[in-house]
């Protein structure tokens, strides 16, 4: 019991364990203790969250109460106050003014050398663009650069280092790993004939981000579930779970289910496993879609009740609304997860997809072009031309819908769901040919699925959903 009280074992496991029948174990802790069995778990599980608040490290008294078992921070606000005689906040802030100043939480630290001119006449202009990158890199959510200031210091085993050159007209980047000695990534950037501009700045400070996210990935990768911490595993699961593919959410949710054994309060692993269940409950992944939306809901709630101010996690929430339905909610988190962080291409995807469900395709067909400009490869280029397949489909331009999710497809074909929307697209197009072959695609990933559960399932308007239904029965798919 002490070792585990927050897993709140229920009587007959308790008398299970201690091999006598229920009746006695009440009788003999009555005897010894004066308590129930319930009672004595109830003072361990309160003695552990006290102990957990002296720390003055938990991020809030909800986390606490999560993390020790109690699923009603209210009754555990009682609780604690009868047992102690003061509130846990009341604990928290204690400790947090007793403790000394914490250091800060750092993001992946990065080395950034001075960038090398292309001749000895040329190192003015190096410095000027060192110095520009230097700055826009300073802007990029999750990076430190290392500084030579005194003070706490980032963890350098982690650390990844950036080099570059200057040429006559352009900058050449690599960031390297230096405990494999490996350049993981090289990032070439247009510089402009205006010293002014730093656009470019941006650019480059945007691509060496997503490299280093790419490598955060890769290392998750190479980590043996064994070995794994959760903040790893989380990595291991957001990619997975952002390509809303049928087996590889599977696949994320099992991790993420890992996750939240070892840390129920873990803000992130809670947006990302309430998103994974509301894509389920849409893509028709599963034959209860409404028993999943409340799950992906709870989820998305105890999330923002974690980090409200997480840029990752209000988009994560927004998708989770807006796939239930709630535009309303799922507008204000997104709006508040760009303010931000504009430089978030989830977020402006989940904006589009919002404006796909209001029924205003034409402004989602702009915020996915502008994505698509921004981020035209990987993961976040090929979701987006999906998006934009989807919200001309919703307009009416089939052929171009047609069009651009098959293109979408080619790219990565191993997403099956996009075919529901491409099936009808072509048939409206009169491409019946195109139709029952993305169709065939469709049933192969999905046998089981109806017309029934896409209706259940898709949250686009009443008339483009009537729309999609019918070129999905025209083309074959059963009742």
């Amino acid at each position: 019991m002490a070792q585990d009280a927050a897993a709140a074992p229920d009587l007959f496991h308790l008398a299970a364990a201690a091999g006598v029948s229920p009746r006695s174990l009440q009788r003999h802790f009555a005897r010894v203790l004066g308590l129930t069995p319930q009672a004595a778990v109830l003072r361990l599980r309160l003695a552990a969250a006290r102990e957990t608040l002296a720390t003055g490290e938990a991020r809030s008294v909800l986390d606490v109460a999560l993390r020790h078992g109690f699923d009603h921070p209210g009754r555990f606000a009682i609780a604690y106050a009868r047992a102690f005689g003061e509130s846990p906040s009341a604990t928290l802030r204690a400790a947090r003014r007793a403790a000394p100043a914490a250091a800060p939480r750092f993001g992946t630290p990065i080395l950034l050398r001075a960038l090398l001119p292309a001749n000895p006449a040329e190192a003015a202009r190096a410095r000027r663009v060192t110095d520009d990158l230097t700055i826009a890199l300073g802007r990029v959510r999750g990076l430190v650069l290392a500084s030579p200031e005194p003070g706490p210091a980032p963890d350098m085993a982690r650390a990844l280092r950036l080099d570059g050159r200057v040429e006559a007209d352009c900058v050449v980047l690599s960031v390297v790993d230096p405990a494999r000695g490996a350049v993981v990534a090289t990032i070439r950037e247009a510089l402009p004939q205006r010293a002014a501009s730093v656009a470019w700045a941006d650019r480059a400070a945007r691509a060496v981000g997503a490299a280093v996210a790419a490598e955060q990935m890769e290392r998750a990768r190479r980590t043996p579930r064994r070995h794994a911490d959760v903040e790893t595993l989380v990595l291991r699961a957001r990619p997975a779970m952002l390509t809303q593919d049928p087996a590889l959410t599977r696949v994320a949710l099992d991790l993420l289910g890992e996750v939240l054994h070892r840390d129920p309060a873990h803000a992130r692993a809670n947006a990302l496993a309430g998103f994974g269940y509301a894509v389920t409950a849409n893509h028709g992944f599963t034959p209860d879609p409404a028993s999943r939306r409340e799950g992906a809901i709870e989820h998305a709630r105890r999330a923002l009740a974690l980090a409200e101010d997480d840029p990752e996690v209000l988009t994560l929430a927004a998708g989770v609304m807006s796939l239930a339905g709630d535009l309303r909610e799922a507008g204000f988190l997104v709006t508040r997860a760009l303010a931000l962080d504009p430089e978030q291409p989830e977020a402006w995807r989940r904006l589009g997809v919002i404006q796909v469900f209001r029924g205003e395709a034409r402004a989602a067909a702009a915020t996915f072009r502008r994505l698509l400009r921004a981020w035209p490869a990987g993961n976040e280029g090929n979701m987006a031309m999906i998006q934009l397949g989807i919200a001309e489909f919703v307009l009416g331009n089939y052929p171009r819908a047609a069009r651009v999710l098959a293109r979408a497809l080619d790219q990565q074909p191993f997403r099956a769901w996009p075919n529901r929307f491409l099936t009808a697209a072509a048939m409206h197009a009169g491409a019946g040919q195109e139709a029952e072959r993305s169709l065939v695609s469709l049933r192969r990933a999905f046998p089981d699925l109806t017309l029934g559960l896409c209706e259940r399932a898709d949250a686009l308007q009443p008339e483009a959903k009537h729309r999609l239904l019918d070129g999905l029965a025209r083309a074959g798919l059963p009742r």
